[in-house]
């Protein structure tokens, strides 16, 4: 049941969808270096040639500035949040880091790098299963 009116509204870090029974969860964060490195390997996929070299967050844009090396050539680029979400789970999917495919993903920038959040509004619980305790058994018995 929601709160009435605010009060006792939820933190910002928590759903707003009170009809989940339980949230499923991941954060996955980012820093500059390995966003570097994302940013190289995508585009080198997509025959761009670009190489990222360094990265300033700007949080109150929500966006990357990216110093970019192509042809010998410095350039500046920058990269919405939005824009890194799609470079983020590609990069995820190609280095086989396992991403729920139902869940509500999005991308924060912050002063220390980008979080990528997954998250999933179960509406049930799942059947409980118990597993047996296994009945001891002899070395070289089958």
């Amino acid at each position: 049941m929601p709160p009435p009116d605010g009060a006792g509204a939820a933190a910002p870090d928590e759903p707003a969808d009170y009809s989940a029974v339980f949230v499923d969860r991941r954060v996955i964060a980012f820093r500059a270096p390995a966003l570097c490195a994302l940013l190289t390997s995508v585009w080198q996929d997509n025959g761009s040639g670009m190489h990222a070299r360094a990265i300033r967050f700007s949080t109150a844009q929500q966006m990357l500035d990216v110093e970019v090396e192509q042809s010998g050539r410095r350039l500046g680029r920058q990269v919405l949040s939005s824009e890194l979400l799609p470079l983020i789970i590609a990069y995820c999917i190609g280095a086989r880091i396992g991403l729920p495919a139902n869940a509500e993903k999005s991308v924060l920038i912050t002063t220390g790098g980008a979080v990528l959040d997954c998250v999933i509004g179960h509406g049930s619980l799942p059947p409980y299963r118990r597993t047996r305790a296994q009945a001891a058994r002899l070395m070289g018995e089958w």
